[in-house]
């Protein structure tokens, strides 16, 4: 596409916004810096939090800030370094505590992704990018047919961080800060949706998946990498506690793409792992059984 800015609505109105990212019908100013566009309507997105248990929650207001979806952030660059390296040196902890199971897991469900990745085309938005993990599987697979990827999450310091972290000075590559269940794109925008654990930190999948199919192009699709619970589990009642169970269950998760007008779903079951305590997350609980999947649905 000529400029990202072409594709951008108002998440509060639907309108368009200007080139100056003003939505002349409701007058929300939205916002640009460090190479990231908010779009983020506080009205709507105010109450979306970080999905991680209690005791992890006070080092993670320390690095991101209470408030993350209007947090000011100095983009210096041993600033902005700094961060990025207590960032890393977390998520290094965290992939070190994985069982042996859920490491291999994993590795089978990115080369099956992998596989996938290379068949897309066209315009390509990653849904709740975070720090990057589908994003720099887009950019390993060097696919010519790629023309542009456009990153999304509500966290507009992640998305700075990211794009400093993942090439940011890429012009194919653009970093939106939007609500998963308000995305701020016109209707048919892309040709793929893609994402990792996405449905499983927004709460409202029935929302989420009704936005994508709305941004979906028509033969577009949406491709979803990510691990299942079973119902009635210790992790199932937790993900009912903070409203993300449809998903993080994969019949729930299908049934809401069906819902929203998804056809030729299909789920790709490439490993099982239970899964071993890790401080950082809520869900899913300690020695439940996770289903590693990819989802795939199209856009009739």
């Amino acid at each position: 596409m000529e400029h990202i800015s072409e594709i951008f609505t108002c998440p509060k109105c639907g309108c368009s916004v200007t080139p100056t990212l003003l939505c002349d019908t409701c007058g929300t100013q939205y916002s640009h810096q460090h190479g990231v566009y908010n779009l983020i309507s506080l009205e709507l997105s105010s109450e979306q939090e970080y999905l991680y248990r209690g005791d992890m929650q006070d080092d993670l207001n320390s690095i991101l800030g209470e408030s993350y979806l209007s947090r000011s952030f100095s983009a210096e660059s041993e600033n902005l370094q700094g961060f990025d390296e207590r960032e890393k040196e977390a998520s290094d902890h965290y992939y070190s505590l994985f069982n042996e199971e859920t490491k291999l897991a994993f590795e089978k469900q990115d080369e099956y992704m992998r596989q996938v990745v290379a068949s897309l085309s066209g315009v390509v938005c990653d849904l709740a990018t975070g720090g990057g993990t589908m994003l720099q599987m887009l950019l390993d697979s060097h696919n010519p047919q790629i023309t542009d990827i456009v990153c999304t999450d509500i966290n507009e310091l992640e998305m700075i961080c990211t794009r400093y972290r993942r090439n940011g000075s890429r012009n194919d590559v653009s970093y939106i800060v939007t609500d998963g269940r308000y995305l701020s794109f016109k209707d048919n925008s892309f040709d793929y949706v893609t994402s990792f654990a996405g449905f499983g930190n927004i709460p409202d999948a029935e929302k989420v998946a009704s936005e994508i199919y709305r941004v979906l192009k028509p033969g577009g699709k949406i491709l979803i990498k990510g691990n299942y619970i079973e119902k009635e589990s210790r992790s199932f009642e937790l993900a009912k506690s903070v409203g993300v169970e449809r998903g993080v269950v994969e019949e729930f998760l299908m049934d809401d793409l069906r819902s929203a007008g998804f056809t030729d779903i299909r789920s790709t079951v490439v490993a099982e792992a239970i899964w071993a305590e890790n401080p950082y997350d809520l869900i899913p609980a300690a020695g439940d059984t996770q289903r590693f999947c990819i989802i795939e649905a199209s856009k009739a």
